[in-house]
Order: C-alpha cells, then structure tokens, then sequence
C-alpha cells in the first residue's frame, strides 16, 4: 500500500511538472503567451489515484534474474561437494578461489574421517607392514593417508589448474541420456575445462595425482615404493575418481529417490 501511494505521489508531482514545463518552454518561444492575468493560476490536471493504482499492478518492479548456477555442498549428506556446479557459463576461478577450494576440501571433517578409516582397513588388512602395528602403526597409516589425500588435492585443485589455467570444477551435465551422462562423467578425469572455456585435456588431474603418487615415495615403506607401485596408485586414485564422477552427475536423481520426489537440493 505504501509504494502505491509513494507512485500515486510520483505521478502526481510529473503531471503537475509536465504542464509547467511546456507552458515555460512555450513562454521562451512567445513571450507575448507568457502573460497570465494577476491573481490567476495554472490549471494543474487531476490525477486518477485508481489509475495510477492499476498501472502500478500492471507493472511490477522486475525481479533479479535468478541464478542458474547450484551446487550441492554434499553428495548424500556427508561428502563434500564444493568444487561442483550446475552452471555450464560459470566465470573462471582466480587463482586465489581455486586455493580456497582446496582449502575448503582440505580442512571439512570428512576426509579426516575416510583417513581414519582407511588406515583402520589398511592396519587389519596389514597393508604397508612396514609401518607395523599398534597405536604406532596405526598413526603412521593414518599420517601417510592424510599425505596423500591433502597433496593430491594441492597438485591437482589449485597447483596446476593455476599453472596451466585450467578450472578443477566437476561441471555437472545434468542433462541428455543416461549414456551420454555416464560418458562425459567419465571422460571427466581425462578432459576437463580451460579458463577460457574451451575442453581440454586434464593434464591438471593427471599430473596432480602422478605428483602426489610420486611424492608418497618418500614417507611410504621401503617395500611400497618404486615406479610401479606409483602407476598402481595413481590407477586406482583415477578408479576412485570415476565412481565419484557417477555419483556427482546422478546426484540430483539419487536424491529426489530418496527425498520421495522432491525436487530441491
């Protein structure tokens, strides 16, 4: 009601000005027209408070155009999802936002729980013997899990994607046929996405992981190491990858099953 009226104000006092206006301009073309007899007064119009009422309904202010970028923060509650995005036109990250989504991933309590598990699995599995058992095996397994989960985040979310400007983003495709979506999910640790827009190859990920993998050389067991080993790893940290990438692309799917149908992240 009170932006009605605050218009019906504002048409009023433009009505009103209009009239003056052109009878001033009209005076500056012919004076002699100018002359009003003393005591007289310019016939100001009435303004309809009702039909400035319908023009203000008929013409609401236009809302803000509503993003089309949304991104989920985790995939089935709990993982983190921070480096994803529905927004195919999204601008290029800095190099400074592409350190904070490493940070972010770095720092969120989940991996240090899937660290404390597969050390768990790795220790009753007797997997890196060399580290022994105990408290004390444990924690070096624990340790090593941390190493290789944090420096391949660095090398393959904000150290090379800043070296060779590339965007270390999931952009999920959401869209087409199931196939198609398995595809371009899992092209995605091979192709990825340049700042400037264009598809390329990840080299970002690839050197990211054979970086990481190479450097666990040197905190691992003397009987883990060597060029094999490190190609193994970097296997299966790509395996692992892929699975994700399924998870990531169907996730909208996989929830509104499990959310019964409704539609909102």
């Amino acid at each position: 009601m009170k932006s009605r009226i605050v218009l019906s104000g504002v048409l009023w006092l433009a009505s009103a000005a209009l009239p003056t206006a052109l009878h001033a301009q009209a005076a500056t073309d012919n004076p002699s027209a100018s002359a009003q007899p003393n005591g007289a007064k310019p016939i100001i119009p009435e303004v309809n408070k009702d039909s400035a009422e319908l023009q203000s309904s008929s013409n609401p202010p236009s809302s803000p155009p509503q993003s089309t970028s949304k991104s989920s923060d985790r995939i089935f509650g709990v993982v983190p999802a921070y480096n994803i995005t529905d927004a195919q036109n999204a601008l290029p990250l800095t190099p400074r936002e592409k350190f904070v989504l490493f940070a972010k991933g770095t720092l969120d309590p989940f991996p240090f729980v899937a660290y404390a598990l597969q050390a768990g699995v790795s220790q009753a599995t007797d997997t890196h013997n060399g580290y022994g058992q105990g408290a004390l095996g444990y924690g070096k397994r624990f340790g090593a899990a941390c190493l290789d989960g944090t420096s391949a985040r660095f090398f393959g979310t904000y150290a090379f994607p800043t070296l060779l400007h590339q965007d270390p983003r999931y952009f999920r495709k959401g869209q087409g046929s199931a196939w198609s979506r398995v595809r371009y999910s899992v092209t995605r640790g091979f192709v990825t996405r340049a700042d400037l827009g264009k598809s390329q190859p990840n080299w970002s990920n690839i050197f990211g992981k054979f970086t990481a993998a190479g450097l666990s050389n040197l905190y691992y067991p003397a009987e883990d190491r060597g060029a094999n080993l490190t190609l193994t790893r970097v296997a299966i940290s790509l395996g692992y990858q892929t699975v994700g990438n399924l998870a990531i692309e169907f996730w909208p799917e996989i929830h509104r099953k499990l959310s019964g149908g409704n539609k909102s992240n």
